[in-house]
């Protein structure tokens, strides 16, 4: 009988991959959901989402590809596209909302795609690219999804549970969201736009997101409301988050180091080994014991200004890496396109940008006597946009920065908190300290920059770094840096520059910490010795973080500023301790890339204040509610966004509105001072007052400082006015009603009849409408 032969081995079939796509679309189910749970129904999610891909997103990713000749790796042409989209978008609503047709906005989107269907030559703009190395890999797009999944729910812990759209949860928001609600209100209806609770003064201050959230409010029918505490900032987070990863690919050529721009970016915080809590302010908004310039905090929400300004310059910043290194004169026509983007949008970045062009001018020139061509046009294009910013966008007006140096120091939450280095205190000494401090921070966040040092050196096969691009990113970081050291304003603005630089400084890092990383080392090893010294240098962090008492350390309870200042500094010191051990095993051992395994140290160090951050905030979201906190007390009266849109359903854009409630009133407000601050009436009518409040508008900051006040308490200039405003609700007559309508052509009336109670004669002499809660509107005739 013959043997059976035995098969021939085959191999085992190849294991597939996941797809690239499945977790942004585990993550976009989520925010549907996180979203439907606070506040959003899932239709006016899709209808946002819809406008965003189809209105914003497509035809900025095709005119993005046109302009580059060809289409590239997919994440970033999204990525760029939606930048791209955005300056589009922002640009023809101003001119439409110019001629009273805001919805001719639209036809901008709808004429790009046809024509994009139409013209022969560019239906190839339509194809995905078929270059393997431009294949998102499942692990970046994993990486990167978990990211931004991370950055929504710190939005949920941080801001949607304390920022309900409905009573009593929205009544007591942060002090800037009416204000912004206010901006966004008036964009909607007027162009140029007006300080709304006080006409007579223009908007000096960057307000191109107001003209994209009302152009997305009148296309998709989404209230404003919804768009500023909940959908718009979304995208631009995203898309930010996005584009730091993108940059730092391409930057290097790297996959690992996009995500490592990305990751930095956020998650790299100052290492805060304290355990006491920060004071309130700087805790309620995520701030770091001291200054680091994180993205990673409230203001993400509360500053859409910035939010938007930060995609609109990373779009920037990508096309500048192409202007300076491949001749292409179209993408000169982007380069124009966002900077005027960015002008409007956060125009912090511009002179951040300016020095960054002028350092790669000054390095080519000390290095090859020439001057580089690309980087003189666009510093040209950067100093015009300045100055238009600067004269003609703010009038020329300060808003209250000035020379302070240090002054970021007196304001640190560390220092603040225990009271160390206040502005009474008058010791320079203390200053210096918390900014070395501060320093030593930075150093622990960005030690890669010192591999930039190599940045001249024979260039690695394995790495495609131009040194031009990344000078221009460390000359934006360190512009950011030095404003913030050298600057000051009474409300901490001087941060802004720091915060607008960090992600720069942070791209630059990552180049320097790619340079000194060797290739041929086995990626099983490298890994495994980056994630033990990432672990060690957590470890360190948490043990002192342990150990450290939950006690306040100021001055009046430890015995002086002497022993406040050994607490405020022995735990950086225990920290640095336990990472020179860790340091000295590592110079011990065999690994090749000591380098990054020192500089992993340190970045364990630095990400485990994320974790820490949310633990805390997420047991004080157990201990306090998920959903319709009230985190101070309601400052807003009952009724408001009720009265607010009935008043706006009911009257003509064009209808001028009085009030007699001035000062945002709570039960500790002091009885002699008025907080100015009063926009919510502006904010949810959509109306502009004769005068509600006159905070944030730069003749309160002027009155400000010529009586020594603090701004948020600076009293108004025009006491006629006022007084004859505060008349027709005091005392009611046909002469004080008739004044308001025949001398001011005031129309409506919106009352607060419990802060301000008006005379019970009003309603003889004007007509009452409507009554929501606390307030009663008013037509006089």
């Amino acid at each position: 009988m013959e043997r059976p032969t035995s098969a021939a081995p085959t191999s085992a079939p190849a294991r597939r991959k996941p797809p690239a796509w499945a977790p942004p679309a585990v993550l976009g189910v989520l925010v549907l959901i996180g979203l439907a749970i606070y506040g959003v129904p899932v239709w006016t999610t899709a209808i946002f989402a819809g406008y965003v891909t189809l209105g914003l997103i497509l035809p900025g990713m095709l005119l993005w590809r046109a302009v580059r000749g060809r289409p590239g790796w997919f994440v970033e042409d999204v990525a760029a596209g939606l930048a791209v989209g955005y300056s589009c978008e922002v640009v023809v609503y101003i001119g439409a909302r110019s001629i009273g047709l805001p919805l001719l906005t639209a036809a901008w989107p709808v004429a790009t795609i046809a024509v994009f269907l139409l013209v022969p030559g560019l239906r190839r703009h339509w194809r995905r690219t078929d270059r393997a190395e431009e294949k998102t890999p499942f692990w970046f797009s994993a990486v990167l999804s978990g990211s931004a999944l991370v950055l929504f729910y710190w939005s949920v812990i941080r801001f949607f549970r304390t920022h309900d759209l409905a009573e009593p949860g929205m009544l007591s928001p942060d002090g800037d969201s009416p204000f912004h609600l206010a901006l966004l209100g008036d964009a909607k209806h007027h162009m140029p736009l007006a300080s709304p609770w006080l006409p007579e003064q223009p908007v000096l201050y960057h307000w191109f997101v107001y003209a994209e959230m009302a152009s997305t409010s009148w296309i998709t029918g989404i209230e404003p409301q919804v768009l500023l505490l909940r959908l718009s900032p979304l995208p631009m987070v995203f898309g930010f988050l996005v584009l730091m990863a993108v940059l730092g690919k391409r930057l290097t050529g790297a996959w690992w180091a996009g995500v490592a721009a990305a990751v930095t970016t956020y998650f790299v915080l100052t290492p805060t080994p304290y355990q006491w809590r920060l004071d309130g302010w700087f805790s309620t908004f995520g701030t770091n014991a001291y200054e680091d310039g994180s993205s990673l905090r409230a203001q993400m929400w509360t500053s859409p200004t910035q939010t938007f300004g930060a995609i609109l310059f990373a779009g920037l910043a990508l096309v500048l890496v192409d202007v300076l290194t491949v001749a292409n004169r179209k993408r000169w026509g982007l380069v124009v396109l966002l900077t005027a983007a960015v002008t409007g949008g956060k125009a912090t970045f511009l002179p951040m940008l300016l020095a960054g062009l002028l350092l790669v001018v000054a390095v080519r020139l000390l290095t090859r006597r020439r001057v580089h061509p690309g980087a003189l046009i666009a510093s040209g294009i950067a100093f015009v946009a300045l100055l238009f910013a600067q004269f003609v966008l703010f009038g020329g007006a300060a808003q209250g920065l000035a020379i302070d140096p240090l002054h970021f120091a007196q304001i640190s939450g560390a220092s603040y908190t225990a009271e160390y280095a206040m502005p009474n205190l008058g010791s320079t000494w203390r200053l210096v300290l918390v900014a070395l401090i501060t320093f030593a921070c930075w150093a622990c966040i960005w030690p890669g920059l010192i591999g930039l040092a190599r940045l001249a050196r024979r260039r690695r096969p394995d790495l495609t770094i131009s040194a031009d691009p990344v000078i221009l990113m460390f000359g934006i970081g360190l512009s950011g840096i030095g404003a913030l050291v050298v600057l000051g304003h009474e409300g901490g603005a001087e941060g802004w520059f720091m915060v607008s630089g960090r992600p720069y400084l942070s791209l630059a890092a990552v180049v320097g910490l790619a340079l000194i990383t060797p290739a041929d080392v086995p990626k099983r090893r490298m890994l495994m010795w980056v994630y033990g010294a990432i672990l060690a240098g957590a470890a360190a962090l948490v043990v002192v973080h342990e150990a450290n008492p939950k006690w306040t350390p100021r001055p009046s309870t430890v015995g002086g500023p002497a022993h406040s200042a050994f607490h405020l500094v022995w735990p950086y010191l225990a920290v640095f301790a336990l990472l020179s051990v860790a340091a000295y095993v590592v110079h011990r051992s065999s690994f090749p890339a000591k380098g990054t395994a020192y500089a992993s140290l340190l970045a364990g160090v630095c990400l485990v204040t994320t974790p820490l951050h949310l633990y805390e905030t997420t047991r004080e979201a157990n201990h306090t509610g998920w959903r319709g906190v009230v985190q101070y007390e309601p400052f807003i009266p009952k009724g408001t966004k009720d009265a607010g849109r009935w008043l706006r359903d009911h009257s003509d854009p064009s209808d001028l509105v009085a009030t007699n409630a001035h000062c945002v009133i709570t039960s500790i407000s002091p009885k002699d001072k008025c907080d100015n601050r009063h926009f919510a009436f502006s904010a949810y009518s959509e109306r502009r007052f004769l005068i509600e409040g006159w905070g944030f508008t730069n003749r309160t900051h002027e009155v400000a400082a010529a009586t020594g006040t603090n701004a948020v308490e600076a009293p108004y200039w025009n006491e006629q006015l006022l007084a004859d405003n505060d008349a027709a609700f005091t005392a009611p007559s046909a002469q004080t009603i008739g004044k308001l309508r025949d001398q001011y052509r005031v129309r409506w009336l919106f009352v607060d009849e419990v802060r301000a109670a008006p005379a019970p004669t009003l309603g003889d002499f004007a007509q009452l409408r409507y009554r929501a809660g606390e307030i009663a509107v008013y037509e006089i005739r």
